[in-house]
């Protein structure tokens, strides 16, 4: 037999993790409300359907976390066309968008249910570890705009699997740090100075103001604990911090006060200047770090400059400050596609001329066919062959060395 369920007026001494179990062992329906007074000043809503969680939202960072979490499920899913509304317009607008996909088949039902759960896992370790610190209030509301939800899940479940994942970060001697931190390089020359050329660019690619280790742990495909653990002896002896960053805006990008793009311009791992500033700039924009590594070597051996663009939500902001001659883009990324991205960035009047190589392992009539009705250029399979990558640049590129020659053939 159901306990019987105190009043709500009863519960609000009750802390955020008695709350939590309130609500399951007493079958709640409703909405219950954390608030931390700390600074950051955070709020999380947990719902509940009879004793089962349905969705979780709030935090620092709500956008970020529902990014995440279909990256790692539907790294195909479409988001480009998304805008972000304001929290007090639609409190629920990640779990009604979500509904949305799944009614247009962009979601299956199983798909559904693990980005629900991998949010709701996000918050219930967020509340675990600010628990630590301060005392968090849980208030009851006996009604939510979620009467009809699609899945209902086990609270206490839940719960034991959040604490698991806390107590594998506490283990792991990170309890005083935060996920949603970014790290970024606070000590540059410490930094190159105890690190390989190799492992220096590659964390020259990974770390800047705008990725947290959450985020990160999503775009290098690792996991959260064994990344961390590959910073955190950088951190410790000062060449990299971990600091706050805002959440995404209502474009599915970082806010402006973020900081630099998750980009860099590779072939300057040394202060001294590039010894052809006059050579052509190469951008690619893929997720994959490896990927990047080798093509940087492929257009440093080949006397181009280069960047390159890990997250591809970053990707127009950054090309039109650095307007590259040649853009190499990989077809298959999370959150959004190469076509997507290629349609994008020749909608842009300052880019709209520049020439979109695709880098990928699909190579169909239908792919070459969709890439003809973006305006790419042109397609490279991965591997990438280099003799392939600079036969292409000289096809779309005119070199301040191919202009001499022609001058001195004429």
């Amino acid at each position: 037999m159901n306990q019987p369920q105190p009043p709500i007026s009863a519960m609000s001494d009750l802390d955020a993790i008695s709350a939590i179990l309130y609500c399951v062992q007493h079958q709640f329906s409703g909405q219950l409300k954390i608030h931390s007074a700390s600074t950051p000043n955070e709020d999380w809503s947990l719902h509940y359907y009879m004793g089962r969680v349905i969705w979780a939202s709030g935090g620092v960072h709500p956008l970020r976390r529902w990014r995440r979490a279909i990256a790692r499920t539907c790294p195909g899913l479409d988001l480009s066309g998304l805008k972000f509304p304001s929290q007090k317009d639609d409190p629920f607008w990640e779990y009604n968008t979500l509904c949305h996909f799944q009614d247009q088949q962009q979601l299956n039902r199983k798909q559904f249910q693990k980005i629900i759960v991998d949010c709701i896992i996000e918050v219930l370790f967020d509340v675990l570890q600010k628990s630590q610190g301060e005392v968090l209030l849980g208030k009851l509301r006996e009604e939510t705009r979620l009467n009809k939800p699609r899945v209902v899940l086990k609270g206490e479940a839940l719960l034991n699997y959040a604490e698991k994942q806390w107590q594998q970060w506490c283990e792991a001697d990170f309890a005083a740090y935060s996920p949603n931190l970014a790290p970024v390089i606070a000590n540059n020359a410490l930094l190159k100075s105890s690190l390989s050329d190799k492992v220096y660019r590659r964390l020259s690619v990974l770390v800047n103001s705008r990725n947290t280790l959450r985020d990160l742990s999503v775009i290098v495909k690792k996991d959260l604990i064994e990344l961390t653990q590959s910073l955190m002896p950088r951190i410790q002896k000062g060449a990299l911090e971990l600091v706050r960053v805002p959440d995404l805006n209502g474009k599915l990008t970082p806010t402006q006060s973020s900081g630099g793009a998750l980009t860099t311009e590779l072939k300057q791992t040394s202060p001294t200047p590039a010894p052809k500033p006059e050579a052509p700039l190469i951008a690619c924009i893929d997720d994959s770090l490896q990927s990047c590594e080798v093509l940087e070597r492929v257009l440093q051996e080949g006397g181009y400059r280069s960047f390159f663009i890990i997250d591809p939500l970053q990707a127009i902001p950054e090309l039109i400050a650095r307007k590259p001659v040649l853009i190499f883009l990989d077809l298959i990324m999370p959150v959004v596609n190469g076509y997507e991205v290629c349609a994008q960035i020749h909608r842009v009047e300052q880019l709209k001329d520049t020439p979109v190589v695709f880098l990928t392992s699909q190579d169909s009539l239908v792919d070459r066919v969709r890439a003809k009705l973006v305006k790419a250029s042109g397609f490279l399979s991965k591997p990438v062959d280099p003799d392939t990558v600079l036969d292409t640049i000289e096809r779309f590129v005119a070199t301040p060395n191919s202009t001499e020659d022609t001058s001195a053939s004429e």
